[in-house]
């Protein structure tokens, strides 16, 4: 017996669909049901047998997180809920189990009255404005769903912390890590889910602000590129004459990094830095890297004889080019790093 899916809204506000994720106010722009509609679109323009749903810390995502498993349900597609993680674990988990796709239900960094998704295909592979939100777009708006076929879809659980701890700690060598004076601020994002269980099994002497993750940002938005969302962080690696200093966005796929003097790290240095080891263990390997960047990066990479690649901005180009080539490292001046062994993911 075919099950129709839940009723799709045709008023869909267009603008939530952006270059390369959806966004919007919640709720007079992203709502419950533009998420079911979302999700069955998703699901049907994937023809996905099982994808993966990850949420974030907003107030709203747990009610647009089930609302989008409702429509990707209505298409007979099972989902995998990992409930609360961040976004580099929902791609970590896409790869890893094999689903046919993933979405996080976040707006990064974006302010607390936002919210919306980041959708991915197979292998973590970023849908964008070019490939995939378009399509999932024209099929809501011109109500094109085609009948559901078949039963509901699974919901079931998994928990993906701990595995993904353990793949992150296997990119270093913990030995070797002295017993530096960290600073870190979360936020009160997702970096404070993963942070603590990655710096416990490192030697550092951690400062942690704004580890607790709460989606009302009372302390300061989860976006570190602006200056004034950075202002504590800095006073404390100054204050404790830190090695240095960490902070995330708010769905931790980005990191940023202040030096020991308090000053802000731009992203090309730290894709020239993180190129440098790579390089020391993989001699000649690929690494690709942001147009806007400085000559840091160019520089470093052919001091230590790798091929640099410069690239288009975007994860979806960035991840593209990375596969084309076997690329070890990419890094973007806005602070995602992407990684070969890491299914080129952040």
């Amino acid at each position: 017996m075919s099950h129709q899916p839940s009723a799709i809204s045709l008023s869909l506000n267009a603008d939530i669909f952006k270059a390369y994720d959806v966004r919007g106010v919640y709720p007079s722009e992203i709502n419950e049901d533009a998420a079911r509609a979302i999700g069955a679109a998703f699901s049907a323009y994937l023809e996905a047998k099982r994808i993966a749903v990850g949420r974030d810390m907003r107030l709203s995502s747990p009610a647009l997180a089930a609302a989008f498993i409702d429509g990707a349900t209505s298409r007979g597609t099972d989902v995998v809920d990992y409930g609360m993680i961040s976004t580099d674990m929902l791609y970590f988990a896409v790869a890893r189990d094999g689903h046919d796709g993933g979405v996080q239900i976040t707006a990064s960094h974006n302010p607390k009255q936002y919210n919306g998704m980041k959708m991915v295909r197979q292998q973590a592979f970023p849908l964008s404005g070019e490939e995939g939100l378009k399509e999932i777009r024209e099929m809501i708006a011109g109500g094109t769903l085609p009948p559901a076929a078949g039963a509901r879809g699974q919901v079931t659980a998994q928990n993906v912390l701990d595995v993904y701890v353990e793949h992150a700690m296997s990119f270093i060598d913990p030995p070797v890590i002295k017993p530096f004076n960290v600073v870190l601020d979360a936020g009160s994002g997702m970096g404070g889910l993963v942070a603590p269980k990655l710096f416990e099994r490192l030697p550092c002497r951690t400062t942690r602000l704004c580890f607790e993750i709460d989606g009302r940002f009372p302390n300061h938005e989860a976006n570190p590129l602006i200056e004034e969302n950075r202002r504590d962080i800095v006073e404390r690696v100054v204050a404790e004459k830190a090695d240095v200093g960490i902070a995330w966005d708010g769905d931790a796929d980005r990191c940023f990094f202040i030096d020991g003097t308090g000053a802000f790290v731009s992203g090309d240095f730290i894709t020239a830095l993180l190129a440098e080891a790579f390089l020391i263990k993989h001699p000649g390997a690929s690494i690709v890297y942001d147009l806007r960047a400085s000559h840091a990066v160019k520089d470093t990479v052919a001091r230590y004889g790798g091929a640099a690649l410069m690239n288009r901005v975007g994860h979806a180009f960035f991840k593209r080019r990375m596969r084309e080539t076997n690329a070890i490292f990419g890094g973007e001046v806005t602070g995602h790093y992407y990684f070969r062994d890491n299914f080129y993911a952040c």
